[in-house]
């Protein structure tokens, strides 16, 4: 008998008339206006009560045990129904669990290698994937550990130092040695308490306050005042200056240094920039971001303490030891102006006597910074400092430096616009097509590379510093030769005694064309003393920027070999040449290592981590020299190169001491590249 769902067979409902009676039973078909009733009053309560079902009995002229009865035959057919959905869902979820069983099953036994897509892994090789993996994970259980440990350990110091500020800063308050005016200033009393960066004076928060709210406050009006009488352009490279007679009545400021060997620099530079303006300024107010933003500018940069405004040191080169670096201390502040607009700036803290300890002051400099469209800023940069040459000994760079080229607002933004690109080429998702080379194989391998070559130019920045000259008793065979030396026990460092030798020369051709002949492989054997004069062939390009001049190179020594005929030339397969290499508007470099194939090749996997590859950087820094007008497109050119050799590795490297034969073979190479280079662009010899 078919059921039409409401639990009555074609339709219909038919029911007992007396259930209880063992007479021959009477049937009753209900009408279609009743049955739609009580259908209707069922969504409503599928479990009527008595008193419900005597006034469905009147209101639709049925007994009482139909009423009943219909009730309980709907509900069976109900749950009947809902278990029906209910087996016909599992079995559409069984069917799907069950393909996707067969595909991870098909999956297994076709797997292959994720690195290089070779064969299944075998039995042997996936227990040693997963005693990998296990070690790993044990890896990174113990650094995990190591840093909650510093982490409650300082977390247990800052609670300490807490504990005792309060009778500190008393102490200190009353000491005889205290300056009310330089909170910074330590007491004179050899007895008075020694206080942590961390422990400053509620004073201090005002003093950084205030320096910082009187440099916001210039700057705004610096970026927004474009009268001739304050900003007048430069004719050396097109860019704003202040006009120092305006300034003082704009600023009413003081100057630092009154002796003749000082001078003031200031510029003015508009750009817009590839980067999303929050995230610009995170980098900004974090001095590891910052200085990794700007690397061959600042060379050390620490933040000592952070009270609302930033208390940094930071020490500023420009890639020469022959130009000493400037040191500044100053007050960083963020101020968002309005929506979408931010101002950071920087200033020179003081003394109670209006002075600076360094020979470097900086009035209120710093950006402005507007957020774009397409994750873009305009950036508008304003440096202004005071500087007292006195230290400075060697006269090839003045023009430079006088010009504002070296330190000037024009460098930072040029360094901040070529850095931002190479972000954007090394968060590539997907190999472009502009690199190539058989060991780019992966995203990783590309990634690892870019970051190995961007320490490789970090290490050779700090490099150039060059501290703890040594003097030799005997004169350098070309002359002007500055050799320094250091112990290496970084982790990506070679470890042992390093020598690194510096020598500056000045070119009478433009920055571009040396840059080009010195990156040029067709005559890299006639300069390179670790070609033996043999050829280099490069062997794969990874893209750092939106120039063809900004890119990581991978270069292969060859070496001579006869083929029982003739003298050919072979691959070195042992070695190969990790370089980078840039061209700005102000000047470029080129920075190379050696590196043997299993290192190169560990690189490029991107398994592992470059801060554990060791290299050592040489290379050369290209500048202006500053008596051109367009910067690094005419004019002369100031050249830097920089060698470093391995002296002694490991337990032998024998603290500072160099020996004379150490001494002999350091100038040496140095000299053999000086004269090589003269000799490629037709310089007189010494």
């Amino acid at each position: 008998m078919d059921y039409d769902g409401d639990g009555s067979p074609n339709n219909e409902q038919y029911t007992s008339v007396n259930a209880m009676s063992t007479e021959k039973r009477g049937f009753h078909r209900h009408s279609h206006q009743q049955i739609q009733i009580l259908e209707a009053y069922f969504k409503e309560c599928p479990h009527p009560n008595e008193s419900e079902r005597q006034k469905l009995c009147r209101d639709l002229d049925l007994e009482i045990d139909q009423i009943k009865f219909w009730f309980q035959n709907k509900r069976t057919q109900s749950k009947a129904q809902d278990e029906r959905n209910s087996n016909k869902l599992l079995r559409g979820e069984n069917e799907t669990i069950q393909c996707e069983n067969a595909v991870l099953l098909e999956a297994l036994q076709t797997v292959t290698c994720p690195p290089c897509g070779g064969p299944p892994f075998g039995g042997i090789e996936r227990e040693l994937s997963l005693q990998e993996q296990r070690f790993k994970n044990t890896h990174l259980r113990r650094e995990r550990d190591l840093l909650a440990d510093k982490n409650k350990h300082q977390q247990t110091m800052m609670d300490s130092f807490t504990s005792v500020q309060r009778q500190q800063t008393f102490e200190t308050l009353t000491s005889p040695g205290y300056n009310p005016n330089n909170p910074f200033e330590r007491p004179s009393s050899s007895e008075s308490p020694n206080i942590q960066p961390q422990l400053r004076p509620q004073m201090d928060t005002l003093q950084l306050s205030d320096t910082a709210t009187r440099a916001v406050e210039e700057l705004k009006r610096l970026f927004s005042t474009d009268q001739a009488s304050l900003w007048v352009m430069s004719s050396i490279d097109g860019t704003y200056v202040i006009e120092q007679d305006s300034y003082e009545k704009f600023s009413q400021s003081v100057k630092q240094f009154r002796n003749s060997s000082a001078c003031v620099e200031s510029s003015r530079v508009v750009r817009e920039v590839s980067i999303e303006a929050t995230r610009l300024v995170n980098m900004f107010l974090d001095s590891e971001k910052w200085k990794t933003l700007f690397p061959t500018i600042v060379n050390t940069a620490r933040t000592i303490l952070t009270l609302g405004s930033e208390l940094i040191s930071q020490q500023l080169h420009i890639l020469s030891p022959l130009v000493p670096p400037r040191e500044f201390k100053i007050v960083r502040c963020c101020r968002n102006i309005k929506e979408g607009h931010w101002i950071i700036a920087d200033v020179s803290l003081i003394d109670s006597d209006h002075k600076v300890s360094q020979s470097c002051y900086k009035r209120p400099s710093g950006v402005l910074i507007r957020a774009l469209s397409n994750d873009r800023s305009k950036v508008t940069w304003i440096e202004h400092v005071e500087v007292d040459h006195r230290p400075e000994k060697q006269r090839v760079y003045q023009d430079l430096l006088s010009s504002g080229l070296g330190y000037g607002a024009k460098r930072w933004i040029v360094t901040l616009e070529r850095m931002c690109e190479r972000m954007t080429f090394s968060s590539a998702t997907t190999i472009p097509h502009t690199d190539w080379g058989e060991i780019l194989r992966t995203v990783e391998g590309r990634k690892s590379l870019m970051k190995l070559g961007e320490r490789m130019l970090k290490n050779f920045n700090e490099m150039l510093i060059m501290p703890g000259n040594t003097e030799f008793p005997r004169k350098s065979r070309c002359g002007g030769v500055r050799i320094s030396t250091r112990v290496n026990e970084e982790v990506g460092q070679v470890t042992g005694l390093v020598a690194s030798a510096a020598y500056c020369l000045s070119i009478p051709s433009t920055p571009s064309q040396v840059f080009n002949l010195l990156r040029s492989n067709d005559f890299r054997h006639q300069w390179d003393v670790l070609c033996h004069g043999n050829a280099i062939t490069e062997t794969g390009r990874i893209s750092t920027g939106l120039s063809e001049t900004n890119y990581i190179s991978l270069l292969q020594p060859t070496l001579p070999c006869y083929d029982g005929q003739n003298m050919v030339q072979e691959p070195n397969k042992t070695m190969m040449m990790l370089q980078e290499c840039y061209m700005d508007a102000l000047g470029g470099m080129i920075v190379y290592a050696p590196l043997d194939m299993a290192a190169m090749s560990i690189a490029a996997s991107g398994d592992v981590d470059p801060l554990e590859i060791p290299i050592l950087p040489s290379g050369f820094t290209i500048s202006s020299d500053g008596q051109g007008s367009m910067g690094a497109e005419d004019g002369g050119t100031l050249l830097t190169l920089a060698f470093q050799i391995l002296l002694s590795t490991g337990q032998n490297s024998g603290g500072r001491m160099v020996s004379e034969n150490s001494v002999n073979e350091v100038d040496m190479v140095i000299s053999t590249i000086v004269q090589n280079i003269k000799a490629l662009f037709n310089l007189p010899p010494e």
